[in-house]
């Protein structure tokens, strides 16, 4: 399977881009553990063309040594707003090195909405093709592949209408689409629908692209049973990896028809809440990254002895030798 130049020998196994956690000291933990690659978070496009790299550019760090395959994800409502934008971001050293650019069609957050960006471009295919077009157009004066990831609808599933999404994204030139299987109008709750990412699939193979599926994919099992109901060539996996990203080795293995690991012990969980802190502190600051930290470390002690009161004290938590010493007390509880 390729997206562009790019080879892939087995069947992808992504982390799906998530805002306030696909940092890049995260996403490289992800790909150690087997991730294929992992896009950051959502960056605006009319930001870098109106207030330069600076702004956003510690959400679109890359580190090519450690995440090996790289991807960053744009998002806004104009076209014009991709093609310069993208001439820009490629104009940085770092950034250039980037292999993929992907475009957010399916946020659903109100504030990113109301532009008429992420979700919201499933009701304007016009634009969204005309925005597929504008990237391609500058992404290919570099050699990058542009993909999108959007969902199945925006506020219910409509077989042509989604299908017909998906050939117009693939006319313009996107070379990977992935789906989550929910509409704008559920969010994230609800049951993300398999059925409806059978068909969006089907689309994308009769315009000769890769399909990549993602919702409700929460261990090894769901995700082998999420690639044979809808005939996705990939996988995109969101929450379930946070605070476990094993889960990529986990889901790695029953593809590979290999043992399954075992999941990690309660101190390798807290080594790698650390690892990951750490890592996040050595970017953007010990405040900033034990603030921006606090929804992502309950996740890693989920379902433990005593997680409700631990988690009340990690969000509370100022500092790194702070963290430390809450976990020692749980290491010290846990043995």
């Amino acid at each position: 399977m390729k997206i562009g130049n790019i080879t892939f020998d087995r069947t992808p196994v992504c982390l799906a881009p998530m805002a306030g956690t696909s940092s890049v000291t995260f996403r490289g933990i992800c790909v150690e553990q087997g991730a294929s690659y992992a896009p950051t978070e959502l960056v605006s496009a009319r930001s870098l063309l109106y207030s330069g790299l600076e702004r956003s550019y510690r959400y679109m760090e890359i580190d090519p040594k450690h995440e090996g395959i790289t991807c960053i994800q744009l998002f806004g409502y104009e076209a014009k707003d991709f093609s310069e934008g993208i001439r820009i971001m490629l104009s940085d050293e770092l950034l250039n090195k980037v292999d993929i650019i992907d475009i957010n069609m399916g946020c659903p957050v109100s504030k990113v909405v109301r532009t008429g960006a992420g979700s919201a471009l499933m009701k304007t295919p016009d634009v969204a093709e005309a925005i597929v077009k504008e990237a391609v157009r500058a992404a290919s004066e570099f050699g990058k592949p542009v993909t999108v990831k959007t969902r199945i609808g925006f506020d219910e599933f409509i077989s042509d209408q989604s299908s017909d999404f998906i050939r117009r994204l693939s006319q313009a030139g996107a070379q990977m689409i992935c789906v989550h299987g929910r509409t704008a109008r559920q969010m994230y709750g609800g049951t993300a629908d398999w059925d409806a990412l059978a068909v969006m699939c089907e689309a994308a193979h009769e315009q000769g692209i890769p399909f990549f599926a993602n919702g409700d994919i929460k261990d090894e099992n769901s995700a082998t049973r999420i690639l044979e109901h809808t005939g996705a060539d990939g996988i995109m996996v969101g929450r379930a990896a946070m605070g476990d990203p094993w889960i990529f080795s986990r889901i790695r293995a029953k593809l590979d028809g290999a043992a399954i690991p075992s999941k990690p012990s309660n101190d390798q969980k807290c080594d790698m809440l650390m690892r990951e802190l750490r890592g996040t502190a050595a970017h953007i600051g010990e405040t900033t990254a034990v603030k921006e930290m606090r929804s992502v470390m309950p996740h890693y002690i989920k379902g433990l002895p005593g997680a409700a009161k631990i988690k009340v004290k990690l969000v509370g938590a100022t500092t790194i030798d702070e963290v430390e010493e809450i976990l020692k007390e749980c290491r010290e509880l846990w043995t």
